[in-house]
């Protein structure tokens, strides 16, 4: 089935349409947010904006959505995974967003997303070396703000730091650079609060931090939880393993781009347990990666009705 769509573009133009409106009518219709008790200071200030008007809010959200479906597109194609035109990473993606019910609740792990999208976005290896530590600056700037509303973005800095000292020549220099741009908005929120008298209400909300939510609720999930976890772990390995063999015979930096994405899954699965969002939920901080896994395993010419049961198989356990 998924290889059949994947040699339409109409057709993935159709179901993405559709699937956007999904999204859509969930944002405006469903949505509610996460209590601010135990957040950091971004997102407290977000629910304050979503009391005060949320409709300003869920526009914010569907904006977010429709960039990070672009980005993982975009993406895709400009590191040339397929070698035609494909729209299957956006359609994973929206699929996983909907099937997950993952914009039901907004979480910091949504606005993580979104951020993560925007790195997607704006990555090229191919860059000259001094536009190249300018974003790296402007990454560590993007990334700072993230985890200003979200302690499991520092995942982020992670898969970055990785991605320069494997991609780079200068890493080191690179990693400088990218320290700098994290640590600017702390230094300068810091003066902020120092100056305004500030101080103790600034690190009384990292002391009321709540962490380690996965663990503490991973005892009291559902039994079909436990099993959507599992079936999770190994439809990801079995994609991440199909998609590597496809692109063993392709260009080095092809399979550098692949890497990175390995990186980024490892890097948020590592840092998703610190977090805020309980699983399953937290499972939305690995559904990037796991959309490019998918798109990749659609794209061979032979096709196999293994892969396509294992993605309905997810998607409907993750809607359970």
């Amino acid at each position: 089935m998924f290889h059949f769509l994947n040699k339409s573009l109409n057709l993935q133009l159709i179901l993405l349409f559709m699937l956007t409106v999904w999204a859509g009518w969930t944002i405006f219709a469903q949505m509610t947010i996460l209590p601010a008790n135990g957040t950091l200071l971004l997102f407290q200030f977000i629910t304050i904006i979503w009391e005060w008007n949320a409709v300003i809010i869920r526009i914010a959200v569907l904006f977010l959505v429709l960039t990070m479906t672009i980005g993982i597109i975009q993406h895709f194609q400009t590191h040339h995974f397929s070698d035609n035109r494909s729209y299957m990473p956006g359609v994973f993606l929206l699929l996983l967003l909907n099937c997950g019910k993952y914009l039901h609740t907004l979480t910091p792990a949504l606005l993580t997303l979104f951020v993560m999208a925007l790195l997607m976005m704006m990555y090229s290896p191919n860059e000259q070396a001094g536009k190249m530590r300018d974003r790296i600056f402007a990454f560590g700037l993007l990334i700072s703000f993230a985890t200003f509303q979200d302690i499991s973005a520092f995942g982020l800095v992670l898969f970055l730091i990785m991605m320069i000292a494997l991609n780079n020549v200068t890493s080191f220099k690179d990693n400088l650079i990218l320290v700098i741009g994290l640590s600017f908005p702390y230094i300068w929120a810091f003066a902020i609060a120092f100056i305004s008298n500030g101080l103790q209400a600034f690190t009384q909300v990292w002391r009321d931090l709540t962490v380690l939510a996965p663990f503490k609720q991973f005892t009291a999930m559902r039994p079909i939880e436990y099993v959507t976890l599992a079936v999770f772990a190994i439809v990801t390995i079995l994609l991440m393993i199909r998609s590597k063999r496809l692109l063993d015979n392709k260009l080095i930096v092809i399979r550098q781009a692949f890497n990175n994405i390995n990186m980024l899954l490892i890097s948020m699965l590592l840092f998703l347990w610190i977090g805020i969002v309980p699983l399953p939920m937290a499972l939305q901080y690995l559904i990037v990666p796991v959309s490019i896994y998918m798109s990749l395993s659609v794209i061979q010419k032979k096709r196999c009705l293994f892969v396509d049961f294992l993605i309905i198989t997810l998607c409907v356990l993750l809607w359970l």
